[in-house]
């Protein structure tokens, strides 16, 4: 919350602005109520048109600043949350690009997309619907309060205590009696299946499955209508207990302005004003139940977005492409990834700057879970040295990777090649792309470098893919690069030119590779196939 909070401060003061304008709004609702209610009462005594004057004017002054003021308050508020709601995004993003692979591994992928899209939505409801409503409405019931304790101070005081409960207590108690964890599982498991449903599309047209991953949608779907509707009928209970405490307050109102009206303390023509006010007074909060009822699903995506938002002490990607001047030595010291259902040998390898590790093996050697356990992605058991140093998070920053389902986003050839060194020049770009031999396809298309790969890089084949991968690996510049079956997609000879280049620029490096391929480079050779055996 105090990070969220943070977020506030250049913004507050439009903030408090849009709460001040949307009290001021609710307190012409009031002031209109008042004055209609004396006018009404004094016109029906047919007194001189001059003494109705003032409140003539009242009326139409507070029916108009009334909406005035609503437009202006939403124009403000809504400007505010916009711009707090851009920092915010803004804040997730440059974090999660500064996460390193360890931060990403109890997150599910459906409740990251979940806390990223989701929960950055919801929290600015904190101050739209929660916090500046009830202030205004605080504003108002204040100002609505003190015309009735002036005219009436008993009304004023029983008025006062029910106003009380319904801006305190109400709101509160809708907040404690709903539950957010259970919808949030479900929604969670939502985001999960639209996206398996998005990536399996083309899969599920050909082979026919596509009614069982639209049924599992259903089931997520509906499973979040029956926690919603469950959340419905708690935030209805608290509704409906404040419209009882309105009419509770329309009773009282009536019952001490009868009793002033007999005891002669309170003229006729204000009868009117003390028994309608409290409809003006408890209008701003008949909103705050179900705004309430939310507070805790709030509270709990602020909570979800509180990694997102802490300083990370990480080294940033900019860091990362900066020349890392040390010698790296990796010691694998009876090394055996933890797979349920998988039995793996014991893995014991040494790897020093200036020399490359080629682990090969079949499909279901552990090959790749090896690599998960270097960047603890996989629990495994042995040990793992860096230097003499057993294996942590802070290792992650001298390894520059390719794992098997590296990302290429949906946008341009440069850009995609720009995560690997971000102020590489168009020089070192296609000196990486020459390397991977995909220089002289990048010049030949009309927009070079800028041509867009398309959703998933559609627009490429899987091995133009694989190279462009192996390319904005070539930009980095970290001690040691670990490769998992990097030549994938590719043909006998391009492997066996492309390895040759890759061996010869890493020759300074600490370099591990996984391949099902025999390679012709220069370096140890471990088959897991002879160590399963």
């Amino acid at each position: 919350m105090k990070d969220l909070f943070s977020l506030l401060k250049p913004n507050w003061r439009q903030l408090a602005l849009g709460g001040l304008l949307g009290g001021l709004s609710l307190g012409s609702a009031v002031g209109l109520l008042a004055a209609s209610a004396w006018l009404i009462s004094m016109a029906s005594t047919r007194p001189p048109i001059l003494m109705l004057q003032v409140a003539i004017v009242a009326v139409r002054f507070f029916g108009l600043s009334r909406g005035t003021l609503k437009y202006a308050a939403r124009i403000t508020e809504h400007d505010a949350a916009l711009k707090i709601q851009t920092t915010l995004r803004i804040r997730i993003y440059e974090q999660i690009s500064k996460f390193l692979p360890i931060n990403f591994i109890k997150l599910s992928r459906g409740n990251l997309l979940s806390q990223i899209i989701s929960d950055a939505e919801l929290v600015q409801d904190l101050w739209l619907r929660v916090f500046l409503p009830w202030l205004s409405a605080l504003i108002a019931g204040v100002s609505g309060l003190g015309i009735i304790h002036y005219l009436s101070p008993s009304a004023g005081d029983a008025l006062s205590l029910i106003f009380l409960v319904a801006i305190f207590v109400i709101p509160i108690l809708a907040a404690v009696i709903t539950t957010p964890q259970s919808e949030r599982e479900h929604e969670a498991e939502l985001f999960s299946q639209v996206m398996q449903v998005a990536e399996s599309a083309n899969e599920a047209l050909i082979f026919d499955f596509k009614s069982d991953l639209l049924l599992e949608m259903e089931l997520a779907q509906d499973s979040i209508a029956v926690m919603q509707e469950r959340s419905a009928k708690r935030s209805g209970y608290a509704s409906a207990l404040h419209l009882v405490l309105l009419g509770i307050a329309s009773m009282t109102a009536l019952y001490f302005a009868a009793e002033g009206f007999l005891a002669k303390d309170l003229a006729g023509v204000n009868v009117a004003v003390i028994a309608l006010l409290p409809l003006a007074i408890f209008e701003g909060i008949s909103a705050l139940p179900a705004a309430f009822s939310q507070l805790a699903k709030i509270l709990e995506a602020s909570r979800n977005l509180a990694p997102y938002l802490e300083p990370i002490h990480n080294l940033e990607l900019e860091e990362v492409s900066k020349p890392l001047a040390q010698s790296v030595t990796i010691n694998f010291i009876n090394v055996t990834p933890i797979i349920p259902g998988a039995r793996c040998a014991p893995l014991s390898a040494k790897v020093s700057t200036g020399e490359t590790l080629i682990i090969m093996g079949k499909s279901g050697s552990g090959k790749s879970s090896l690599i998960n356990s270097l960047l603890d992605f996989t629990p495994f058991a042995g040990q793992i040295e860096i230097n003499g140093e057993e294996l942590s998070v802070n290792h992650e920053q001298l390894f520059s990777v390719l794992l098997q389902d590296d990302y290429l986003f949906a946008t341009s050839i440069r850009e995609n090649l720009r995560i690997g060194k971000l102020d590489a020049t168009d020089r070192e770009l296609f000196q990486a792309l020459e390397t991977v031999e995909l220089s002289d396809l990048i010049l030949k298309l009309p927009e070079g470098l800028d041509t867009h790969i398309g959703p998933l890089g559609y627009n490429f084949s899987g091995g133009e893919k694989q190279r462009m991968k192996l390319a904005r690996l070539l930009l980095r510049a970290t001690p040691v690069f670990i490769l998992d079956e990097p030549f994938e997609f590719l043909d006998a000879t391009q492997v066996s030119r492309i390895a040759r280049r890759i061996s010869t620029i890493l020759d300074t490096r600490t370099v591990i590779i996984v391949s099902h391929l025999e390679l012709d480079i220069p370096g140890k050779v471990i088959s897991l196939d002879n160590l399963n055996n």
